[in-house]
């Protein structure tokens, strides 16, 4: 798999997730893989719920774009669980985008790290624009 946000989308896109048949997923179900590298629906499931608890500790939760991206993450913690859950709208997984840039901008190590975070958000806005 190539190392770039739209081969990623591709793979696990927003729309295919939430396209999965209802009741399909396992814990151990690969969801993505880079290399010999397997991402899988309990690694995500842990990635989502750090993302919420990260959320809540360091911003106001009642904030409008914080508040669609913790929905949304619920959201794929539904899906993830074999829940049923709406795909975001264009403009809500806009906002998702931006919160998640946010981020992963104050984990960054250093200015190179916020550009790429910078490429790879421009990069996810565009692709979005195509499957909408």
């Amino acid at each position: 798999m190539q190392n770039s946000p739209k081969a990623l989308m591709e793979k696990i896109g927003i729309k295919k997730l939430f396209e999965v048949p209802h009741g399909k997923l396992q814990g151990s179900t690969v969801l993505a893989t880079n290399g010999k590298e397997n991402l899988t629906v309990s690694q995500m499931l842990k990635s989502a719920e750090y993302l919420i608890n990260f959320i809540k500790d360091n911003f106001d939760v009642d904030e409008f774009q914080y508040s669609i991206t913790i929905i949304f993450l619920k959201s794929v913690q539904l899906v993830l669980n074999n829940g049923r859950a709406d795909k975001p709208s264009k403009e809500n997984a806009h906002i998702i985008i931006d919160v998640l840039h946010e981020i992963a901008d104050i984990h960054a190590k250093n200015e190179c790290e916020k550009e790429l975070n910078e490429d790879i958000a421009v990069s996810l806005k565009c692709l979005i624009e195509t499957l909408n």
